[in-house]
Formats: structure tokens, sequence, C-alpha cells
């Protein structure tokens, strides 16, 4: 059942297993991780080279979309209260800000509008601002990061809780199987009429779609937990 998962227990040890696994996994993550990185070497290299600001055209079309627009050196940069929202929606899934995130994560899409724009080309960033907006780019991976373990820790409740009551469901749909089974013997010797016997089988067919439902909603809960976790191909059941 937990296919790829590393477990399924309600514990902490292995909630921890899930929210290391759901992290290292997610793809945002690792795109701002890449991003980061990038923005700090040519921070470095800067630095290094006595620069005050860094060309726009040196950076990744990826890193340009995170960095937002441009302006002259010395002029303030817009704040980024914003971008960390953003990134925080798409956990939340806003269809809107997924679909302009996932183009940051999609680098090529951005080569035509974002890297070969001309003002682009031109702008530069001072070191101190560029450093300003890592910082806050870290800021939003941190608050990204904490959103998907709880959401992993939430779904990990919902699955154990919709497969509690799978195995309850079970148990009662058993039980009255067998109960049906001695109503249907006493009505096969005449102990009891037509109706009495319809009514003790629909009363059955009503536990076992109980108990199909149940086992239906324990299946999402567990789909919704490894896609969480997992990337789609390893979360199909």
């Amino acid at each position: 059942m937990r296919g790829q998962l590393p477990c399924l227990e309600t514990s902490a040890n292995c909630l921890q297993q899930l929210q290391e696994k759901a992290t290292g996994a997610s793809p945002l993550l690792k795109e701002l991780d890449t991003r980061i990185e990038e923005a700090n070497n040519k921070i470095a290299e800067a630095k290094a080279n006595n620069k005050k600001s860094i060309r726009m055209a040196v950076l990744s079309p990826a890193l340009q979309y995170l960095l937002g627009p441009t302006v002259a050196p010395g002029q303030p940069q817009r704040g980024g209260s914003g971008l960390i929202d953003n990134i925080l929606g798409v956990v939340r899934g806003d269809i809107g800000l997924i679909n302009g995130l996932l183009r940051v994560v999609g680098v090529p899409f951005f080569e035509n509008s974002q890297g070969g724009n001309a003002d682009a080309q031109r702008n530069a960033i001072l070191i101190g601002d560029l450093q300003i907006k890592v910082a806050e780019l870290q800021r939003g991976r941190a608050k990204l990061a904490d959103e998907i373990r709880e959401k992993v820790a939430i779904s990990l409740v919902k699955f154990d809780e919709a497969r509690t009551d799978f195995q309850t469901s079970q148990i009662i749909g058993a039980r009255s199987i067998d109960l049906f089974k001695v109503y249907e013997l006493r009505y096969v010797r005449g102990n009891t009429d037509t109706e009495g016997y319809l009514a003790q089988q629909s009363r059955l067919d009503r536990e076992k779609a109980s108990v199909y439902s149940s086992w239906a909603k324990m299946r999402r809960s567990l789909f919704e937990l490894k896609l969480l976790v997992l990337s789609v191909k390893e979360a199909e059941i």
C-alpha cells in the first residue's frame, strides 16, 4: 500500500521521514536552492573583482524572473514580500501563481521573454540589493519548506483517520454479512416473510456500500500523501 513511501505510521519518526523526503524531492525547493546558489556565486565573483554591481545579462532567465523588475544602480529595489507570498501560494494551490512560477522551473521558456530583452541586458543590480533579494529568497524557501512539512503532517493524520474508518467499516461489514446469513437461513426455513428478508438484504447492501466508500476515501488520502512526498509517477497506486 505504501509504495515508495518510507513508512505510513502516525509516529514522530515516520512523520520526520516523510517530511524530509517531501522537502528533499520538491522541484520548487530544488529550483530555489539552485538560483540562490547561482546568485551567491555571482556575488562572490563580483566581490573578488571589486565590482559594486552585477549586470542582469549574466544571470539565468530563471533568476532574473525571481528577482523581478530591475532598476538602475542606486535606485531602491521593490520589497520581496510579494515574492514570498507567491512561493507559498504554489503550495496552497493558487492556479495563477502556479502557472507563473512553473515558468521559473522551465527556464527555456523565459529565454526569449527575459534573457533576450535589451533592457534586461543593460540593467544592473547593486551587490547590496542583490544580497537583500537573496535573503528574501532564502526566507521564502524556508517558509515553503515549513508549509510542505505542515501539509505532510496534516495529510498523514487524514490518511490514518481514513484507514481507521475503513478498518472499522470492514469489521461492521463482516458482522452484517454473518447476521444476514442467519436471517437468510431463517427465511429459507419459512420463519420470516419476504418483506423482512428484502429489508435485511437492503441493509446489507448499504453496509457494503459504506465499506467501499471508506476504502475509496482511504485510497484518496493515501494518494494525496504520496503526491506531497513523491513524484507524480511514484504516487500512482
